[in-house]
């Protein structure tokens, strides 16, 4: 059975095929290092199983987790086009996690043997940019209690994709990887997740956040965006 990656599925079946075939598979443990910020890079990574947590270091030398990634998501794309090819973040697996890899020469050679390939990287590298907006656009304009809400609602939905949405969902994400993806202080996120605990939406543990009610904190998440409006 072959993986289902989301930005392969536009491709016509041959070009799908041809491109799957070129990949190696790659298996992680929890809490290993895929790859470190700086390393030289030669080639990208489409998320099988499991959850990744990208983390890059600040002009000031602070560590700051951005995103968290799961199946159908890609890493590595940026250092492709780079003229240094090196990688931009640190990768580490959150789960045990499983990718396949391809090499960027692989992938140069299957674009010029396969032209419609070549627009697998435009869509990477439009899906990354329409990434970095929002959250741009999310940091300057909605306050910290907002965005804490929002980066939870946002884990959350990447672990509920084999759940039912109106199941408990746990997140192996402690609050300060929370705080860094909301782009809040430590203590920010520690106040509004206890006010969520308060309200009966979310159980707090060691390295976990249990949401009890994903419905309802979607619509916590909807109601603070709808007050900005």
């Amino acid at each position: 059975m072959r993986p289902q990656i989301g930005l392969l599925a536009d491709l016509p079946p041959a070009q799908r095929r041809a491109v799957l075939d070129r990949t190696t598979r790659h298996a992680f443990a929890a809490g290993e290092v895929i790859c470190t910020e700086g390393d030289a890079a030669d080639a990208l990574h489409f998320v099988v199983e499991g959850r990744i947590v990208a983390r890059r270091a600040s002009r000031g030398g602070d560590i700051h987790a951005y995103a968290v990634m799961g199946p159908g998501q890609t890493f590595g794309e940026i250092a492709m086009i780079r003229r240094e090819r090196r990688r931009t973040a640190t990768i580490e697996a959150l789960e045990p996690t499983v990718t396949l890899s391809l090499g960027f020469r692989e992938f140069e050679q299957l674009c010029a043997a396969h032209p419609e390939v070549n627009q697998l990287l435009l869509r990477l590298l439009a899906a990354r940019v329409t990434r970095l907006t929002d959250a741009l656009m999310e940091s300057l304009h909605e306050p910290a209690d907002h965005r804490v809400v929002r980066a939870l609602r946002s884990l959350c939905g990447s672990y509920s994709i084999a759940a039912r949405p109106d199941r408990p969902i746990t997140v192996p994400v402690n609050q300060t990887v929370l705080a860094e993806l909301a782009g809040v202080t430590r203590p920010t996120a520690n106040r509004v997740l206890r006010r969520l605990e308060s309200d009966g939406m979310v159980d707090l543990d060691r390295g976990r956040i249990r949401i009890r009610e994903p419905h309802a904190l979607h619509l916590a998440a909807e109601s603070e965006t709808r007050q900005r409006a």
